[in-house]
């Protein structure tokens, strides 16, 4: 049961960035940060509000105002300075101290690697004003170099705003999940040359093990086994691509007609489910068909090609025993950090499927679907 929510606790990470921040980080806290008509984008930790506060990484907002930040290592001390005028961060003390001789304690604090300070503070000390705008909402810093009322400037940076917020769910997003890769033994089941006569046959098997998957699916097989490709999409597994020929001598004759291929399986996805996917495998894994030129093609296109790391080697024959899939499984699951399993839509492959996913479960493993903001693993480039 504990395993079981657990999965539900990661799958909601995955594919619902906004609610499982919400459960860490409340979305409603977020606010924009504005310095005179410009508004300031962060990178990895984002401003927010506490106690009626807001707090901002220092970095960002102190360069975006033109001041010079300086660490001194041996006080662990922090020094904004600007138009002769200087703030110093205690880090270990978690004090501000102004030139002006104002002292604030318990304001300084670290998030992720970040230095979080109080916006309104800091603002002032280097002589701007504060305003508060409710839409967005924006907190902006301003002076006179300024040129723009609050209502013009939310009205401005509209779009931006927007951008700005996606990117920030996005972030959070990557972070939550690597942290979460951290924290637990994460294992990706894949299956390949789907949907099929086993395709229902599989995903009964996933839910008695509260497992999820990745299913790459060929167009035509879309097209005939629609039943099975919505049932897939909405039990909580994934679907990528996996083209249309199936055959080297078609697919790989230049980029375009690769690309050709995979957008026309997406065509085929959309058309059944309403959805269309970015994670693509190509025939036979990316080496050594998906050279350079390839590669290039379907990253310009926005698909994200995986490979695996672990091979069941349950398509060498017609039938492959279900014990030695198992073998080949466990073997290479062994070695590996992160295990990324290939399967295949067949007999065997069903047979041996429970026993795979009990002995993925005694050793600890969560079984999610692959994600399509993750970075993906090839052949090219091994990250897992």
């Amino acid at each position: 049961m504990k395993k079981t929510a657990l999965l539900l606790m990661i799958c909601t990470i995955v594919f619902f960035p906004v609610e499982s921040y919400g459960h860490q980080e409340d979305l409603n806290k977020f606010i924009f940060i504005v310095v005179n008509d410009q508004l300031i984008s962060f990178e990895d930790v984002y401003p927010e509000v506490k106690d009626g506060s807001t707090y901002i990484p220092v970095r960002f907002f102190a360069e975006a105002m033109g001041a010079e930040v300086r660490w001194e290592s041996e006080s662990n001390s922090v020094y904004i300075t600007k138009d002769e005028k200087e703030i110093i961060l205690d880090i270990p003390l978690k004090t501000l101290i102004t030139d002006g001789g104002i002292i604030m304690t318990d304001c300084v604090y670290i998030k992720h690697n970040r230095i979080m300070v109080p916006f309104k503070i800091i603002a002032k000390c280097f002589g701007y004003n504060v305003a508060y705008i409710s839409t967005g909402p924006i907190a902006r810093a301003k002076n006179s170099d300024a040129q723009m009322t609050d209502e013009e400037v939310y009205f401005h940076l509209q779009n931006t705003l927007t951008k700005e917020k996606e990117k920030m769910i996005l972030t959070i997003r990557n972070r939550e999940r690597e942290e979460f890769r951290l924290r637990y033994k994460i294992a990706y089941i894949t299956f390949d040359d789907g949907p099929s006569i086993y395709t229902e046959k599989l995903l009964q098997i996933l839910d008695q093990y509260s497992a999820k998957a990745t299913f790459f699916m060929l167009s035509d097989r879309i097209k005939n086994y629609s039943g099975a490709v919505k049932r897939v999409a909405e039990e909580g597994n994934a679907i990528g691509l996996h083209g249309v020929t199936h055959d080297v001598k078609k697919i790989y004759r230049s980029p375009s007609i690769l690309v050709s291929e995979m957008n026309e399986c997406n065509n085929a996805l959309q058309m059944v489910t309403g959805i269309r996917t970015t994670l693509i495998r190509v025939p036979y894994g990316s080496k050594p068909h998906m050279t350079e030129k390839f590669r290039e093609a379907v990253l310009r296109e926005g698909y994200k090609m995986w490979d695996w790391n672990v091979d069941s080697k349950d398509s060498e024959a017609d039938y492959v025993s279900p014990s030695v899939i198992l073998q080949n499984v466990k073997e290479q699951v062994a070695r590996r950090n992160v295990p990324i399993i290939l399967l295949h839509e067949r007999q065997s492959t069903v047979e041996a499927l429970p026993k795979i996913l009990e002995h993925l479960k005694q050793e600890g493993y969560i079984l999610i679907p692959i994600d399509g903001d993750q970075k993906p693993y090839s052949f090219w480039k091994d990250m897992y």
